[in-house]
Parts: structure tokens; sequence; C-alpha cells
């Protein structure tokens, strides 16, 4: 018999091949040989490589006329499909069929099937006997399914198995003469939900999974509740070239309140062609106390649920930069029991035109056309124009920067039905003109790793706006002074009241980061910041709205922010009537959190009833790693004001690597939904990697 060098004989088998078409097989070994018939025998840290799997053995056999591998001792076949280890291999190098004795199939997700025999159809399918499957690892095996046969498809995504039953912790608690498992997104059966509160009783829902495509598929869930009756619900997702569609569906006959009730809700997203984009986010009810009674997210500060459509384009044309909006809303006032004066907009069109010739100086136009209808109450149309311009400029290489920003708006409105002492076709014109500068003073350390800066920034704001009482408002309200507004000309929101306004507003920030090496990105360890305004005009446009301000000066807001180690920080802001001499707000929160998941939150808020409706709340919150697999968390809401506890939550959870079990217990106070009741409850969760989950 020849002997050859290794790497010759490498090159000298690919070149012999004898069959025309057979396809290259390139072995590497410690030692190889090749008798007169061209049988080569390969052994000690075998390698064959070929296009798409790498075999791995201590012995090779390759017999060359029949294309046919024979592997023995530490049989490893790597493929981006699978990666079986076995004992022993025949296989065809060809079709890549073949037959492997007490093989470990290990799939790209993790899971393993373990089988006596095997036969390898093709690179995806397989044929077993006396199997073991398991999505566990080996050595934290909590459930498997044994039995007699099964039929691995990667392809399909499923594995059969016949004469089959599922063991926990190797003990049969489930026998089936026929189990198909789901290796992917598959049609079929999820594994139901179960709950337990006294809003909706006992529960159970059991969901049906189809995906006839790849691109969509849809969830229906029968649902049963002790107190309320059944409830369907489906999902239906699809994905295209242009987006994606989400449509959900629920709906039931409520047997407490003897009566339909239903929740349509709708997500869809396109991208289509010049640019534009559609966006719709949809959500409706059948009556206001819905979301009380069957939604599963906390809906307890929700006032009103909005659906909106709307259709897109922005674009850049050299120095000319443009974008607008057409949108369609329509909105429920969970608070009303009829829906019929509530205001929806129907259409708005909206837009801003930028032209920059000069990085110094930019035109700009904003406008905004609404039709607002309701079937009780003042409607009609209205339409804003906001032309501008702006001169932004810095100084001392940036150390200071300005704006200068001069504009006006006309308001014009056509009304269907007229207010009280409202013309037909009302409308406004206000001038506008403000400067903002900003100055950064800053000084680093010797080394480099500590820098200090102060920040002042002032703002001047004059507008020049008629008294605008008698003018109707669809979308208006002051807001409270805030970080937010502080440095805004007009504190209304919408564009039905623009504040009259002669104002100096001064923010004094100081700011000290900490950079322990040129590596790292700088952290601000401590932050102080204080802010007020001094109006000179203390005429109010609208009584009713906003009354004259009683002196000039605002109240003086603080903010302080301190972080002086990882997962520490402290925060405190809050606004002091200088006047009266009291807080008007308070707000504070100090924040824990450590490596090993551990981390607590405590917060506190505080309004002054002299500011505004008083409210003072206590929130708590935490995470704790009770052992290496157990971890707790809670949550507490204090209501000062009403003296109760608002909201109450404790869960437990232990996360194993093949299965997690949680259990939570609930209470939320406040009295909403067709109940009429606190809300008390219970829930449980088993999940089993690779299977899927029992709970909600």
């Amino acid at each position: 018999m020849l002997q050859l060098p290794r790497l010759f004989l490498i090159a000298a088998i690919l070149v012999a091949a004898p069959l025309a078409h057979a396809v290259p097989v390139d072995i590497a070994a410690d030692e190889i040989s090749r008798d007169a018939n061209g049988v080569v025998v390969a052994k000690g840290n075998v390698v064959i490589k070929r296009t798409s799997d790498t075999l791995r053995a201590d012995e090779v056999i390759y017999r060359t006329d029949q294309q046919v591998l024979e592997a023995r001792g530490h049989v490893v076949i790597e493929s981006p499909q699978a990666t079986i280890h076995a004992d022993q291999a025949v296989m065809n190098t060809d079709s890549q069929a073949g037959n492997i004795q007490n093989a470990v199939i290990t799939l790209p997700g993790g899971e393993r099937l373990q089988a006596a025999r095997v036969k390898r159809i093709d690179d995806q399918t397989f044929e077993a006997e006396e199997i073991i499957y398991s999505a566990c690892p080996i050595d934290e095996e909590s459930w498997r399914i044994r039995a007699s046969h099964a039929r691995l498809d990667q392809q399909d995504g499923s594995l059969i198995t016949t004469n089959g039953r599922f063991e926990l912790w190797e003990i049969p608690v489930l026998y089936t003469p026929w189990l198909q498992q789901s290796l992917r997104r598959k049609s079929g059966l999820l594994m139901p939900s179960v709950g337990i509160g006294n809003r909706r009783g006992t529960e159970l829902g059991l969901p049906v999974y189809l995906a006839p495509s790849e691109n969509w598929d849809i969830t229906m869930t029968p649902r049963w509740m002790s107190a309320r009756g059944f409830m369907g619900e489906a999902e239906l997702r699809h994905a295209s070239g242009i987006g994606t569609e989400r449509l959900s569906a629920a709906g039931i006959n409520d047997t407490l309140t003897a009566r339909s009730r239903s929740r349509l809700q709708g997500d869809i997203h396109w991208g289509l062609p010049a640019g534009f984009n559609f966006d719709v986010k949809a959500d409706h009810i059948s009556d206001r106390d819905y979301l009380a009674d069957f939604a599963s997210e906390d809906v307890g500060s929700t006032r009103y649920l909005q659906s909106v459509a709307t259709l897109s384009q922005s674009g850049v044309y050299g120095d000319f930069k443009e974008d607008w909006a057409l949108i369609a809303q329509h909105q429920q006032d969970l608070l009303l029991t009829s829906n019929a004066s509530t205001l929806q907009i129907l259409p708005r069109l909206e837009g801003r035109m930028l032209w920059s010739r000069h990085s110094n100086l930019i035109f700009g136009l904003e406008h905004q056309t609404t039709r607002f209808d309701r079937k009780l109450g003042v409607d009609g149309l209205r339409m804003d124009l906001h032309p501008f311009v702006e001169v932004p400029w810095e100084l001392a290489g940036g150390g200071i920067s300005a704006k200068l920003h001069a504009g006006s708006h006309h308001t014009r409105y056509w009304l269907k039905q007229q207010a009280n002492n409202t013309a037909a076709n009302p409308f406004r014109t206000s001038g506008e003109v403000s400067l903002e500068v900003r100055s950064d003073f800053e000084g680093i350390s010797s080394d480099r790793t500590w820098r200090h800066a102060i920040s002042p920034v002032l703002r001047y704001d004059y507008i020049n706006v008629p008294d605008q009482s008698t003018l109707p408002n669809f979308d208006s309200a002051f807001g409270l002074l805030a970080w937010s507004n502080l440095m805004s000309g007009n504190r209304f929101s919408g564009f039905d009241r623009i504040e009259k306004a002669n104002r100096f507003s001064l923010i004094l920030e100081n700011r000290l980061q900490h950079k322990p090496d040129p590596e790292t990105a700088a952290s601000d360890f401590l932050i102080i910041r204080g802010g007020a305004s001094y109006n000179l005009q203390r005429q109010t446009i609208d009584a009713a709205l906003k009354p004259a301000a009683t002196r000039p000066f605002s109240n003086l807001l603080g903010e302080v922010v301190f972080q002086p180690f990882t997962g520490v920080s402290l925060y405190s802001s809050g606004q002091y009537n200088t006047v009266d001499r009291y807080w008007a707000t308070l707000s504070s929160a100090i924040s824990l959190s450590g490596a090993t998941g551990n981390s607590l939150i405590v917060s506190h808020q505080f309004t002054d009833a002299r500011y505004t409706t008083e409210s003072q709340l206590l929130n708590i919150s935490a995470n704790l790693r009770l052992a290496n697999r157990w971890q707790a968390s809670g949550r507490w809401q204090y209501d000062f004001v009403q003296k109760i506890s608002q909201r109450t939550a404790l869960e437990v959870q232990y996360q194993h690597p093949c299965w997690k079990l949680g259990a939570e217990g609930y209470r939320i106070n406040s009295r909403t939904g067709t109940a009429k009741a606190s809300n008390l409850g219970f829930r449980i969760l088993l999940e089993f990697k690779g299977l899927g989950s029992v709970g909600s």
C-alpha cells in the first residue's frame, strides 16, 4: 500500500476522483493511505470538508467508486442546519444520505434529539428510532419527549413522534400515540392562558395559531370568563415589501352588563414610493368601561382613546427643506357617557418649509388647516399661517450661541355653528420676536478627568396679540410652568390661543462631569440648575383659560441630579413660590441598582392645592435576587390625599435554564369599570423552553 504525505494526498484524491460528476472530497488526517481499488483509509484527527458541511472522526474509510464514507470514533458532522455527534456514520458523499448510530443532533436553536439509530435522508430531514427530544441544556434537563420513532423535518420546521410520552424529570406525565412539535413558526395550538380576578372571575383562553404563509399569520383565542361569559379574540399580522399591518378584534356578550361589547385595534406602517409614508394607529372600544373591565394593560390614567391615520412626506432639495402630513383623528372621551361633544379632526393638513440660502439666515413657513367635527357644539374649519425668519450664529468658537426669531401668526375660522358673541368667520393676527443666547464657561482638571461647566441661557420673548376670549377654542389649554415650557414664548397648547408676553427667561446650569480614562465616555456626576421668568406684560388674553398674573416673577424652578457611583442616582426638582413662600410642586427620587439585578426606586410627588389640584403620591418598586435562580419584585403606590394604597403588586419568579415559574398577586383600588369595585387578582406563569407557556 502506498503511503503519501498528507497535503499531497489531499490534492491527489481531488484530481483522481473516478466519476466525472462526483462531488470533490477534501480529506485531511494524520495518516492517509489508498489502495489500488480506490479505497482511502484516513486515521487520526480526520477532517473531511464539503461545500455545506464538515465531518470529523478518528477513522474514515472512503470508497471512491461508490462515493461512500464510513466514519468511526467520535464522529462529528457540522452544517448550518445541525451539529451531529455519533459513534458511527455511513454517508453518501453525493446525496448526503446515510445511517448514523447512537447520534445526538443539536439544532441551531439549542434543541437536542438523541437517537439510537438515525437515517439521514438529506441535510435537513432525519428518520430516528428510540429518540429523546428536549430543548433543555444537557446537564439541566427538566423535560423531554421520549418516543419509539420520530421524523425531524427542518425545512418544514416540525418534529413528528409516534408512540411517545412527555416526561418531567424523567417521570411520564402524558402518553400520546402521535405528537407534532413545532421547531419554528407553524400552525397549531398554543399554550392556554389562565387567570383569576374579581372583575372577570376565573378565566381560561386557548389560542389557535394559523400560519398559512411566511408573510402573514392569525391567532384566534376563545376565552371563557366565569363572571362575564365567552369572549372571542383574533389578531392578524402581515408583512410585505412596503411595510407591516397588525389588526386585532375582540368581542363578548357580557353576561354581567347584558350587552355586547367589543374592541378594534390596528397598527399599519407603509413606506410608499416617492418618499411617502402611510401610518395608522387605531383603537376603538364599544363603551367607556371596556378598558377597565378587559384590558390587560394599566389604563388608570387614560382619558382619551385615539385613532390616527397619517399620510406624510419629507424632502430636501438643495437649500430647501419641506415636510407635510395629512392627518385624520378620531378620539373617545372615556370620562363621558356620550361621545357626541368630543372633538374629531377630519382631517388636518399641516406642513413646514425652510429655505436656508446662508447658514445664518433661515426663512420658514408653517401651515395648519384643520376640519373640526362633533355632533354637539361649535365646529368648523381653522387655518393658521406662521411665516418666520431665524438668524442663528455662534461666537468665540461656539462658546456663545444665539438665535433671533421673528414671525407672525394669522389664524382664520369658518364656523358651522356660532358660539355666543362669536362671529361666523373670526380671525386673529399676532406678531412675535424672540432672542435666545447661551454661553458655556468650562474648566478642566489638570489630569483631564473632571470637567465643570456653567451654562447660562437667557431668552427674551415679545408677543403682541389681541384679546382672544371671543374666539372659538378647539384645542388650546394653558400649561402650568415646567422645564419643558420655561423657554417657550407661548405656553398655550394648540393654535386657538397665543399668550401675550414681554418676558425674560433665565436658566443657570452647573454641570460636573467625570471621565476616569480616555477610553470611556464622560458621565454626569452632579447637575444643578435653576430657572425663572420675569414678564413685563401681565395682561390676559382669555381670563377663562388663564387669569391675569398678579406678579411679574414666575415661580422659581430648581433641579438637582446627583450620581456619585455607578448604579446610584438621586433626583429632586420643584417650584418655589417666592411671594407666598411655599413649594408649589416637589418631586424627588432615589434609584439604586446593582450588577446582580437588584434594584430599588423610591419616588415622591407633591403638588400644593394653592397651585393646582392637590396630589401627593409615594411610589416604591424593587427587584431582589433571593438566590441563584430566585427573584422577587414588588410595586406599591400610596395616595396621601385619599389615604389609600392605589396599586400593590408582588411577584416571585424562579428562572431555570429550561423552564420558568412565576406567581404574582395584585390589587388596584381604583374603582372603575362596570364591576364598580377595586380589582384583586392572582396570576401564575409556567413556561417550558421550546414548548410555550401556561398562564397569563
